[in-house]
């Protein structure tokens, strides 16, 4: 693995450390998503393993999604359009598109818990990872910051966090107030 480090302890807790080598904050690329996919199926497999939590090993924990993968799904339906055709082209597109969110879902119910161990600025598709987690622990500083500020461009969150994050406030507290800005 690249993007993560695994270990687990006498007790059969892993601990998965985030730190993707030569960037400055985690993003979820293809690559991590099937890291992190693959370290789920561990987890859930591995009668030794109780739990697992998982951390960054940066000040942040992760800054969201690659938008480039986006751009990618872009160019992957134009060539699947012309050399299959549209049908076969949106087919594609949808199951890629829901990768992450199968990846959530399978660690929600891979039937051992999971903790978030927030240090600093979970967003986007990183904050999706963290709800998805059956336990959050934030760090109490000034930096934490967690959010799916990918709305305000008018995208989505893609992997579960509407309803996820719907589910763990009291209904009025996810209603957004007409005045609000």
């Amino acid at each position: 693995m690249a993007n993560f480090k695994f270990d687990v302890d006498t007790d059969g807790i892993a601990l998965v450390t985030w730190d993707m080598p030569g960037r400055s904050m985690n993003v979820i690329d293809p690559d991590v998503m099937a890291e992190l996919s693959a370290i789920i199926e561990k987890v859930a497999t591995d009668a030794a393993i109780k739990g697992a939590v998982i951390t960054s090993g940066k000040d942040t924990f992760c800054a969201g999604a690659d938008l480039t993968m986006l751009e990618q799904l872009a160019r992957m339906f134009a060539e699947l359009q012309k050399s299959q055709g549209e049908e076969a082209a949106v087919t594609k597109v949808f199951e890629e598109s829901r990768k992450l969110s199968q990846i959530y879902r399978r660690l929600e119910t891979c039937g051992k818990p999971w903790v978030a161990a927030i240090n600093g600025t979970a967003l986007g598709g990183g904050f999706e990872l963290c709800l998805a987690c059956h336990y959050r622990v934030a760090a109490d500083n000034e930096r934490t910051r967690v959010g799916l500020p990918e709305i305000k461009v008018g995208l989505f969150p893609g992997a579960g966090g509407t309803q996820r994050v719907a589910r763990m406030l009291m209904p009025a507290d996810t209603l957004v107030s007409p005045n609000a800005s």
